[in-house]
């Protein structure tokens, strides 16, 4: 009867406003989109633009911010998931300490700092307190979504701004406990002392979650063969680290970011990545149409001036906190102003400190008020202080790098692999043909592949291997596919040779690639496709036994070799009559109509010692005669129809190709 009902409720066309919601954002964000690609801005500026226009400040189109902020806040967790799978907790382990003091140094001193400007601007005490903590805290979201976009996240500092984002997240914890001791006016001492004891319990148990019991169960998964399965899985430990960091009291966000990096020491991380982006990227875009709603543009005119000197102040003050604690340390002045830059915005989990205070009657409405509004501010010009960044702190450095010592300025690119790298994708008879020779030729290559069992065998035989699905971007730039100078596609689905072709033509232009495929039907699309060279089963088949038929009408070696050469360099017209009718003939005819040479030694078995040449059918005007007959090291006198053939003669024919293959058969 339940189900009876459920069914005829949605029968009735009933109004689901989340759905009304949705697609009210994404009716807007589209053109929106499509304007700011056009002039060349981030879209993460466009989606907060969408969300200026169609928020309950702008035209209020949407009925309630609560339900894009609840899909905001799934946008969030998945982008924090990717951004964990994207890097890997062996990496950030190998962070040098120096970004982690720089960390901890900048949420100190911005902290101080803000507290210093709120009691100098007449806050009490504890709002200014809040105030400093706020502004400590940059936007994990929109700094990691930036990168991702820039394809900075693996770079020296990439993985720097990421670890100083994490180091915020987790300050988000004792920032919230002096807050809630601040509008409770009393320290309790003993849930301090439970948090804190929660946190590491959380720790200590995700270490040996991802040691010791996650391999096993990914393995028992994958060997299921059902992509189904894989997808919950994954979601089911996103889903579960999210609800144990949030019962140690930790964010929902850093919950998935440590997911993700449990995840990401996987061998099949390419292919959760791939699974996953289509959900975070469509979630992702919500959270930052979410920013946009936040900000009150009638609020911001009528307070201009205030609200663009906070917003300015505070993203020059923290860039410059961020520099003054890093260049000691021995950070290039370069990378310290692009990372301030990076993280000059104040984070989205600013609000809750914010709201909290501002329940707690630590501020005032007007206070918040100006709060947000510059905070919105602040994120909504993010996208495009990161595309100007590089380019001023390369000024900066130019101008007075040369006066700040540096330990060190290291390079913002990752280590590349060694030239030349070959990618193979698929594992079958093909790819390993393929791996041998190029493991004998000292080349290095990897291998991708969609069967975990191989996968694992190949890494188990010292290969290089990665599991995942060659026809989804995501898997090829997590692999970073742009490395490679040539990949081989030995994969035996048609359509999926064809897609791999095409996204990785698309993603890496000056890639070799080199296709097999069943037919030669299917060549001319592969090479319009970006396919260098396509090599058919069929049409090696074909060469085979073209091969073989030439040989059988004694071709020498190296004619055949030429014609090999030339049906290769036609595209193998040759053997398409359809498109090039006759042209086989055409080029075969002259050389089998050639007359040559033949010398056939007569074994002691042969039936034919005893006869004469006549009687073996050699006569005058025969299209092939004997020339000679080479007896011991002698040549006989002109053989004649009555020149008789003993065992061990060498007798030498001449005549065209097929005269000669009928004169032989006479001798076998």
């Amino acid at each position: 009867m339940g189900h009876l009902t459920f069914a005829v409720s949605l029968s009735m066309n009933h109004e689901i406003p989340m759905l009304n919601d949705l697609l009210v954002v994404i009716l807007f964000s589209l053109p929106v989109l499509f304007l700011f690609r056009r002039i060349g801005l981030s879209p993460v500026a466009g989606f907060v633009a969408a969300g200026v226009l169609i928020g309950p400040h702008g035209l209020g189109l949407v009925s309630s911010l609560d339900n894009v902020e609840i899909a905001a806040e799934i946008g969030v967790v998945l982008l924090l998931f990717v951004v964990g799978l994207e890097l890997s907790l062996t990496g950030l382990m190998k962070t040098p300490w120096r970004i982690y003091l720089t960390a901890i140094l900048q949420v100190l001193l911005t902290s101080a700092a803000g507290f210093v400007a709120g009691r100098a601007l007449g806050l009490a005490t504890g709002a200014a307190l809040v105030t400093g903590f706020a502004l400590a805290v940059s936007s994990s979201a929109i700094v990691l979504k930036g990168l991702v976009d820039k394809g900075e996240l693996r770079t020296p500092l990439g993985r720097g701004v990421v670890t100083i984002c994490v180091v915020q997240d987790f300050a988000i914890v004792p920032m919230m406990l002096v807050v809630s001791i601040l509008v409770s006016g009393q320290a309790d001492l003993n849930t301090i002392g439970i948090k804190v004891i929660k946190v590491a319990v959380l720790v200590a148990a995700l270490y040996l979650f991802a040691r010791f019991i996650l391999p096993a169960l990914m393995n028992w998964m994958v060997g299921m063969r059902s992509p189904e399965v894989f997808l919950l899985f994954t979601i089911l430990v996103l889903l579960g680290t999210t609800w144990a960091t949030s019962l140690a009291g930790l964010s929902l966000a850093l919950g998935a970011f440590a997911a993700g990096l449990i995840l990401s020491e996987n061998e099949y991380s390419a292919q959760i990545l791939a699974e996953i982006v289509p959900f975070h990227s469509l979630f992702s875009s919500l959270f930052f149409v979410s920013i946009g709603m936040l900000l009150n543009l009638e609020f911001v005119m009528q307070h201009l001036a205030p609200v663009l000197a906070v917003a300015v102040g505070v993203i020059l003050a923290k860039m410059l906190i961020i520099v003054i604690v890093s260049t000691p340390l021995g950070i290039s002045l370069r990378e310290s102003m692009q990372g301030g830059f990076y993280l000059a915005q104040i984070g989205e989990f600013s609000f809750l400190l914010m709201t909290a205070a501002l329940i707690g009657n630590l501020i005032s409405e007007t206070n918040f008020q100006y709060f947000i509004a510059a905070s919105s501010l602040s994120l909504a010009v993010t996208p495009l202080i990161m595309q100007l960044a590089p380019h001023i702190a390369w000024y900066a450095h130019s101008r007075f790098g040369a006066g700040v010592k540096n330990k060190q300025d290291a390079p913002t690119t990752q280590p590349s692999r060694p030239h030349p790298a070959v990618l193979i994708i698929g594992y079958g008879v093909n790819g390993r043909n393929v791996a041998r020779v190029l493991r004998e030729a000292g080349i290095h290559h990897e291998i991708l592949e969609y069967n975990p069992n191989t996968v694992r065998d190949i890494r188990a035989s010292g290969e290089l291997a990665h599991y995942g699905d060659a026809t989804r971007s995501e898997v090829l730039r997590h692999i970073r596919f742009t490395e490679f100078d040539s990949a081989v596609i030995a994969i035996p689905e048609a359509e999926a040779t064809r897609r791999a072709v095409s996204i990785m033509r698309s993603l890496h232009p000056d890639v070799y690639l080199l296709a097999r495929t069943r037919f030669v039907t299917e060549v001319e699309q592969l090479q319009k496709l970006g396919a260098n060279v396509v090599v058919p089963e069929e049409f090696e088949t074909s060469l085979r036994l073209f091969s073989e038929l030439l040989t059988h009408y004694h071709l020498p070696p190296h004619i055949i070799a030429v014609q090999m050469d030339l049906v290769r360099r036609r595209s193998y017209g040759l053997l398409r009559s359809d498109d090039e009718p006759g042209s086989l003939d055409r080029e075969l005819q002259p050389l089998l109509m050639k007359r040559l040479v033949e010398a056939v030694p007569i074994a002691p078995d042969c039936k034919q010692i005893g006869k004469t040449l006549g009687e073996l059918g050699f006569r005058e005007g025969e299209r092939c005669s004997v020339i000679s007959v080479i007896r011991g090291s002698r040549p006989l006198p002109a053989p004649y129809e009555d020149t008789v053939i003993a065992a061990n003669d060498l007798v030498v024919l001449y005549g065209d190709h097929a005269a000669l293959d009928s004169a032989l058969k006479r001798f076998h």
